[in-house]
This record gives C-alpha cells, structure tokens and sequence, in this order.
C-alpha cells in the first residue's frame, strides 16, 4: 500500500493533534514527578514555604490549612530537630529583610507550636499534632509576658541571634509572616 504526500501529512497531523490533546488531557506537569508542589522546598522527606504576608497566628494557620499536597494537609510547621529547625531559620532569615516589623530590629516568622489554654503557662504542642520532641526557646522564653504570649515563632533581634536560631512566644494576635509544612507527593 502505497500513501501520497498528502495522506501521509494528515496522518502526520493527526498523530501530532492527538499527542497534543493527550497532554491537555493529562497535563504535562502530571507526568514530572515533583516530591513539593510547586514553589515548595524539599528538606528532609517534607516541604516547606515561607510567606512574607503579615499575619496573625491564627491566620497563618489557616493560610497554611489552605494548601495541600498529594499525601496531605499543610500547616504550620513542626520543627523536630536541630537541622529542621536551622533550615525553617534559614528560610525566615534569607527572607527576613523584605517584611520588616513595624519594630525594627525585631523579626519573626510563625511557626506552629502553641498553648491550647489561653494566658495558661502550660507546654506548647504543634498544630499538625506530632510530639513536640524538640525545642530551642531563646534563654528565658516561653515567659508568657502579660499572661497573653500562646504562641510561638521564630526570633531574629540581631546578627547574634544567627547561631542560636531560637523561639520566642508572643501574642497570637501580632502580624507577623509565617512558615508551612506538608508532607510530599
């Protein structure tokens, strides 16, 4: 059997239209494997985000809840060890800059540990529910100032505060932005 030059181009053309239509179907990006969705960070099996967006607490948990990966629910983030907590520091300070307090020099980034007892000076817990397993409070904090700080975040004053990368609690209420963590696809 023998095809003209015509019939050969349509087919060409159809076989062209039909992998093009293949891809919308099942999107391009479905087939790249992606362990974080996009615009995410990969440290240590899970995926993190930092936003500069000044929130409460409370707002910041729910911005976080907003996001979702295949395997699960973002929220704020649990921090475990001494390299998860340095690598949550190093997203909030690399960014630190760009959303300025209304108080400088003080800086900070909401993470999810937090007293489900309001004015209470019981211990903090995570949102996402794991075991707070590790902890690295600037010296003297949780101090829980005016009966009123049930919520933590991470702590720049200075340059110093670089090496220790601590926690600090504060008022839910303050505006500050905040770090996410889900699980990867």
């Amino acid at each position: 059997m023998q095809y003209n030059y015509y019939e050969v181009i349509n087919m060409k053309l159809l076989l062209a239209s039909i992998a093009v239509l293949a891809v919308v179907v099942h999107g391009l990006n479905e087939n790249v494997y992606r362990p974080c969705p996009q615009f995410w960070l990969s440290f240590n099996g899970n995926c993190y985000r930092y936003f500069g967006e000044r929130v409460t607490w409370e707002a910041a948990r729910d911005r976080c809840r907003d996001h979702y990966s295949f395997n699960g629910r973002a929220d704020l983030v649990s921090i475990h060890t001494e390299q998860e907590n340095g690598f949550a520091y190093d997203l909030f300070r690399s960014s630190a800059g760009i959303t300025p307090s209304t108080r400088p020099p003080y800086y900070g980034a909401w993470i999810g540990a937090y007293q489900t007892t309001s004015g209470s000076t019981g211990r903090f817990i995570w949102t996402d529910r794991s075991g707070l397993n590790f902890e690295r409070w600037v010296p003297g904090q949780p101090d829980n100032h005016g009966n009123n700080e049930d919520c933590a975040h991470l702590w720049r004053r200075n340059a110093g505060d670089d090496i220790f990368q601590g926690w600090n609690d504060l008022p839910c209420e303050e505006d500050l932005p905040f770090i996410c963590k889900v699980a990867p696809n």
